[in-house]
Formats: C-alpha cells, structure tokens, sequence
C-alpha cells in the first residue's frame, strides 16, 4: 500500500493525495434528525467550518440537513488529516446534541 493509500474502515480503500478535491457525506445514527432547528443547524454548520479551518480543509461547497451533511473540499498537504477533522466534528456536535437533550 503506498503511502497515499491508507487503510480504512469502509470499502474501497480512500485514496489521500494533497491538493485534491473530495466529497465527504455522513449521517447521524440510525438517521435521527439530531440537528432539527435553526440553531442546531448553525452549529453543526459553524462546526464543519471550525474543523475544516483547524485542519487545513479548503471547503468549496457544503449541505447540512437534520440527519446529514455533505461537503465538498480540496485536501491540504497531509491530505490524511480527514479523518481527524471527521472526528474532530462528530465529536463535538455528538456532545453538543446529547446536552442538549440531555
């Protein structure tokens, strides 16, 4: 496996080359709408900003929904660091949503 091709969790394997264009989607749990709401929307929004930002990720496009997301953006050198960032995100909107429904 050469050094741009990293295992991973799901099939098939994600490619990380710097300075390239990905598409990224993921959803909530069993698709619960979690982000329901303006404000719960703004956050999850402002938190794909704040990573995308932390890590280097030039975001292009974005869609936010109550169960999902989607984005579009170029990679930075260490293209790798999307997994981080991913983490970085669902970490925090998954803390943010459990106080809020305590």
């Amino acid at each position: 496996m050469s050094e741009n091709s990293l295992p991973w969790h799901h099939r098939p394997a994600h490619i990380f080359s710097p300075e390239i264009m990905y598409m990224v989607t993921a959803g909530t749990y069993q698709k619960e709408h979690f982000f329901k709401g303006k404000e719960r929307l703004e956050f999850l929004q402002q938190s794909l900003f704040d990573a995308a930002e932390a890590y280097l990720w030039e975001l292009q496009a974005w869609a936010i929904f109550p169960n999902h997301y989607h984005f579009i953006a170029k990679s930075p050198e260490n293209s790798s660091s999307l997994k981080s960032m991913i983490q970085r995100l669902h970490s925090q909107t998954a803390r943010e949503a459990n106080r809020l429904d305590n």
